[in-house]
């Protein structure tokens, strides 16, 4: 889970820079945006939030941490955060593709919102919930995890996560050489 986080940071990271260039002036990379949506959609909605809501959390559950309040039911709240601002993401798109007025301030602010409620919300799992999982959940447990989660994979299908991995990997600058 950790190894998606990065590709989801990377694919954050991106959009903070497509907001730093519409601050100066720059018109966004609508192909770039769009692909963007369809990777936060699918990849980090779809998989990633979608193993922690359907197993990952309850397995915590089981193991005796509390479904409502810190840290899962803010967590899960921060996961519908997330879809509404990747709508408002699409739709802010497709406005300042139309060159609506407006548009282009509306996606600066979702493009701000997005990056600060991704930062923080993949911080707290890294920092807190992963180290409480591996103090809590069994290898058993684990075990069970790795199993569904590879079913999540599946059913989503491998052709399309290797391709939303491509993208967000093509997002990462070549390491100097």
């Amino acid at each position: 889970m950790q190894a998606e986080h990065r590709l989801i940071e990377t694919v954050v990271k991106a959009l903070g820079e497509a907001a730093t260039a519409i601050e100066k002036g720059r018109q966004p990379d609508a192909n770039m945006l769009t692909n963007a949506v369809e990777f936060l959609r699918t990849y980090a909605d779809k998989l990633h939030h979608g193993k922690e809501e359907a197993w990952f959390f309850p397995m915590l559950v089981r193991r005796g941490v509390p479904p409502q309040g810190c840290p899962i039911g803010g967590l899960n709240h921060e996961h519908e955060k997330g879809r509404a601002l990747v709508q408002a993401l699409a739709d802010h798109v497709s406005a300042c593709q139309e060159r609506q007025p407006g548009a282009q301030q509306e996606l600066l602010t979702t493009l701000r919102t997005i990056l600060d409620l991704y930062q923080n919300h993949i911080w707290k799992e890294d920092a807190m919930v992963f180290p409480m999982a591996e103090k809590l959940l069994t290898a058993a447990d684990q075990d069970e995890l790795a199993a569904r989660f590879a079913e999540v994979d599946r059913s989503i299908g491998l052709d399309t996560l290797a391709r939303l991995e491509h993208f967000a990997s093509s997002l990462t600058p070549a390491p100097d050489s």
